[in-house]
């Protein structure tokens, strides 16, 4: 058990989740509300410094608009993390109580195994899911460099990431973003602000875990449908974590590797 961490002790489902906000519930939504719209702002002004300095004043068609935004989100992501970081202490908060920011007692075995477990469940359910009402994987998936399928949208980001995989350079400047920059802000905002404010209500942990799964998947609402149903996927084992372990470095890492790992992945489909 040493080698699993501490926090692996005491069955499948121990409650850990111990987060507290006094500064109340509807400060706590306003502040959460704030840092989402914060966020947006965050990332159109920096889409658009990318976009200025990557490919020159020229107006861009709306795959070169969502490839500079991809290159902003780290440091709006930034900004917003320390936002949420300051707003945390409102009426005495602690942003470790109100973020969830207790780290892990995991061990050297707890987090591979962990992260793994998660990132080989969700695709498996996600395979599931395709199997059981027979979707054709084809439909979703762009073309070398982001043609959308004959049936329509593989979705705006999924799109761009296959056509910034052919350009290494503009590749390594998305890759922070993917994989540190939207799971940092996503999970202050919804695992974090939102989670903790909604623990004081009677909906139960149940009733949270689905209300912020289903709000963090229709934020990704540019998407295909598969996309945002596995979003929604995600986020139930994300607030699974969060009850299991409180600890929202939990989530924010297994977030951060499914980014990159799927990242990756287009990028070897690509070379081949």
């Amino acid at each position: 058990m040493a080698l699993l961490g501490e926090d692996f002790s005491g069955g499948t489902f121990r409650r850990m989740f111990r987060a507290d906000n006094p500064a109340g519930l509807a400060t706590a939504i306003a502040v959460a509300l704030g840092l989402i719209v914060l966020n947006q702002l965050l990332q159109l002004g920096f889409a658009l410094l990318a976009q200025r300095l990557l490919f020159g004043h020229e107006a861009g068609d709306t795959r070169q608009i969502v490839k500079a935004g991809l290159v902003g989100l780290l440091p709006a992501s930034l900004l917003t993390a320390i936002c949420a970081v300051l707003l945390a202490r409102l009426r005495g908060g602690s942003p470790l109580a109100v973020l969830n920011l207790r780290w892990p007692r995991l061990g050297a075995l707890g987090w591979p195994l962990l992260v793994s477990g998660f990132i080989v469940g969700l695709y498996a359910a996600v395979m599931l899911l395709v199997s059981v009402l027979g979707i054709d994987l084809a439909q979703y998936t762009p073309g070398p460099h982001g043609e959308s399928p004959q049936t329509g949208s593989a979705g705006l980001v999924k799109e761009a990431m296959f056509d910034i995989a052919n350009d290494p350079r503009l590749f390594l400047l998305v890759l922070p973003s993917v994989g540190i920059g939207a799971p940092l802000a996503e999970e202050l905002i919804f695992r974090g602000q939102i989670f903790t404010a909604l623990s004081r209500t009677r909906l139960g942990f149940s009733g949270i875990t689905l209300i912020t799964s289903a709000a963090w998947a229709l934020m990704h609402y540019s998407e295909p449908w598969l996309s945002i149903a596995m979003i929604f996927l995600m986020g139930l084992a994300f607030g699974y974590f969060l009850y299991r372990f409180g600890s929202l470095w939990v989530t924010m890492i297994c977030h951060s590797v499914w980014n990159l790992t799927y990242s990756l992945l287009i990028l070897v489909a690509i070379a081949q």
